[in-house]
């Protein structure tokens, strides 16, 4: 009894230490940690003076040791109290300030006969205490204090639901299972007959308790205090299963089974089997990173680079740059003779041999897809022909098996997302005949996800750029049919009339004005339709912004004069941008004319254009125009639309000069996004429109 007494102690002390510790270590801020790190503490202190008098060989160093733990199993209920009371919310000050002061009293008289009278021997027991007479005002403030405890933990649980509910249950459960067992060292003081079986049950208290105060969350103490309570776990079972082993085999060998050899050979063993649990894949970690240092520098200075590789695929411009990178790279971060990539398009049916690196021809690519495409129908896995992958039936391995013949390679991996097959990637043999690593495996698993989800988003943009110009077609199409119709319209009816009436030169001469006016009409729509088509053919060179915002304003200044517009042109000095100068002109042109045709009739107009630089939140400078007018403004159900070609404010019998088909804002907004800029608009009836241009800065 006295060894499972001495064990049981150890086991208490090294968890309530590390709970406590790593309890206060990790919240030292939150106040519910502290309380519970402070009951951890008196309950680990307890713990090792009751290992130390177990040990004790005499009846005075027992009894020091005695009188030691009661000395901090006065403060075990208090704290424990104090820290149920703050996880519950209640808060019973004088009850804590109570106990508190108790178990202070009783610690000042704790080295006199009034409370640890004596040790005699008791059971199998050598030396074990006897009560003295205010030992009971422990035991009442013990019972008193675990009871309120208890009370709190009932009545909250009653009222708590969920993970709430749980974690008050666990902590109840263990209470009960930790106070009754260590309850069970009390009898004996008073000379009944009743062995403190439980007191291996604290440790388990302590297990649940950890869980529970965690709050679900895998657990408080965290992964570190899990990892070590397994460790112990395993090397306390390990270390008593040695001990049966050593009772059974020890006379046989010629030594005598005491409780001091039974002590030490356990302490021994239990000192192994941590090393080997604990410290031994420490040390195969250092050993692996002195292996990576020296040895597997260089290959792992191969595979950082692929890594970089994967990491700028997003940015290299054609797909076919990227397969072409690929091989190269991937042959020379796992010394690989060869590797083939096979990849289909959206409008292949069949894989296409796309780059090639160390084979001096391969196969075309029907061959491959036959054998492959049945293989990851099966499963989208790497296949390794050494047998080591993906299992399948004889027809296929002779499959395999045959292509091999013909392209010697060692591994496919597919090149697939979502279960869709884009490719694949065909590694011939490694350099040594070396095998994959999982890490290796993982790694190429990785890149050729990447390049799939690459691939897969490429090909959805160009579908989605397909369909935004299909309708942008249709949006002209419709435009066009529109404005082409008024115009042939009126031509029409005059040559109608022409034939029903005599050719007098009156009616020639209007019939004339006509026809020359829709011509002309006409070919400015061709004219604009052209210029929105064909906004991005166009060379790029270096722009001075305020230049081209001065040209604007000579150039329309008649038009500010006939409608009584005053200009203000103002800002910071901005650098040069990157553009086309003719471009430029004709975006500032039309949003400085479409204001000045908002404000004609109007009285006291204004047209303010601002220039700004702006360099904070964004990923790059920008030259900022904004052309403010305070005309009558946009009509809100109109203004989502007005970058749409043929959208326009103007009504039919004002749509006559080549503004007034709708296009000029569209044709603005394509310049713009030509030049990697940006163009909105905000607008207040009554109150006039604002366009503000974002343009990127460049050399």
């Amino acid at each position: 009894m006295t060894i499972y007494l001495v064990i049981s102690s150890l086991l208490n002390f090294l968890a309530a230490g590390m709970l406590g510790l790593a309890v206060i270590v990790r919240g030292r801020k939150d106040s519910l940690n502290l309380r519970f790190g402070v009951f951890a503490f008196t309950t680990g202190s307890w713990s090792a003076a009751y290992f130390f008098w177990q040990l004790s060989e005499d009846a005075t160093a027992a009894l020091f040791f005695t009188r030691v733990l009661m000395l901090f199993a006065y403060f075990v209920p208090v704290t424990f109290f104090h820290f149920i009371a703050e996880l519950c919310g209640e808060k019973p000050r004088w009850v804590v300030r109570g106990g508190y002061a108790v178990a202070a009293t009783l610690a000042a008289v704790n080295f006199t006969p009034l409370m640890v009278a004596s040790v005699e021997p008791k059971m199998s027991f050598p030396f074990w205490p006897t009560a003295g007479p205010l030992y009971w005002l422990y035991l009442t403030l013990f019972g008193v204090l675990t009871l309120q405890a208890g009370w709190f933990l009932t009545k909250h649980l009653r009222q708590s639901t969920g993970m709430r509910a749980m974690q008050l249950r666990n902590i109840l459960l263990a209470s009960i299972v930790g106070f009754g067992g260590g309850a069970t060292n009390f009898p004996l003081w008073y000379d009944v007959p009743v062995p403190p079986l439980g007191n291996l049950l604290i440790f388990l208290y302590l297990m649940i308790m950890a869980h529970a105060v965690s709050r679900y969350q895998p657990p408080l103490v965290a992964y570190d205090f899990l990892h070590a309570s397994v460790y112990l776990g395993l090397s306390v079972t390990l270390s008593v299963i040695y001990l049966l082993i050593f009772a059974v085999l020890a006379p046989w060998l010629g030594h005598d089974v005491t409780p001091a050899a039974l002590f030490t050979h356990f302490l021994a063993s239990l000192m192994v089997c941590w090393f080997f649990f604990w410290w031994v894949p420490k040390l195969h970690r250092i050993a692996d990173r002195i292996l990576a240092q020296t040895y597997l520098r260089r290959r792992h200075a191969q595979q950082r680079q692929l890594k970089e590789f994967s990491a700028r695929i997003g940015s290299i411009g054609s797909e076919q740059e990227i397969f072409e990178h690929l091989a190269p790279e991937i042959v020379r971060a796992f010394n690989a003779e060869a590797v083939a990539v096979y990849v289909r398009t959206e409008f292949d049916r069949d894989y296409q041999l796309r780059a090639v690196h160390g084979w001096p021809r391969c196969p075309p690519s029907q061959p491959v897809d036959s054998v492959l495409t049945r293989v990851f129908q099966q499963q989208m896995a790497p296949v390794f022909l050494d047998g080591s992958g993906v299992r399948f039936g004889p027809g296929v391995v002779q499959q395999l098996e045959e292509l091999a013949a013909r392209l010697p390679f060692e591994a496919v991996f597919p090149i697939a997302s979502d279960d869709f097959l884009t490719g694949f990637i065909l590694l011939g043999e490694r350099a040594g005949n070396e095998r994959y690593t999982q890490s290796e495996i993982a790694l190429l698993e990785s890149l050729c996800l990447q390049i799939a989800v690459t691939l897969r988003a490429r090909q959805l943009e160009r579908r989605a750029s397909q369909t935004e110009k299909l309708i942008a077609l249709g949006t002209l199409a419709a435009g066009l049919a529109h404005e082409l119709r008024n115009p042939l319209t009126s031509i029409q009816t005059f040559t109608a009339l022409l034939k029903e009436s005599r050719a007098d030169p009156d009616t020639l001469h209007e019939f004339s004005a006509v026809v020359q006016r829709d011509v002309a009409r006409i070919a400015s729509i061709v004219e604009n339709v052209a210029a929105f088509a064909e906004s991005n053919k166009v060379e790029m060179s270096v722009v001075n912004v305020p230049d081209v915002l001065r040209t604007v304003l000579e150039i329309i200044r008649p038009e500010l004069e006939r409608a009584q517009v005053a200009v203000e042109l103002k800002g910071q000095p901005v650098p040069s941008i990157r553009g086309n100068n003719s471009q430029l002109l004709q975006v500032f042109l039309n949003l400085a004319q479409n204001a000045v045709q908002a404000m004609e009739g109007r009285v006291d107009n204004h047209l303010v254009i601002e220039l700004t630089q702006r360099t904070w939140d964004v990923p790059r400078p920008q030259v900022c125009i904004s052309v403010a007018d305070n005309g009558p403004g946009v009509d809100p159900a109109l203004l989502p639309h007005i970058f749409e070609p043929f959208t326009t404010t103007k009504s039919t019998g004002e749509r006559r000069g080549k503004h007034g088909m709708g296009l000029g804002l569209a044709i603005v907004k394509r310049i713009v996004q030509h030049h990697h800029g940006e163009i909105h608009v905000t607008s207040q009836p009554g109150k006039g429109t604002t366009f503000f241009v974002h343009l990127p800065l460049g050399s």
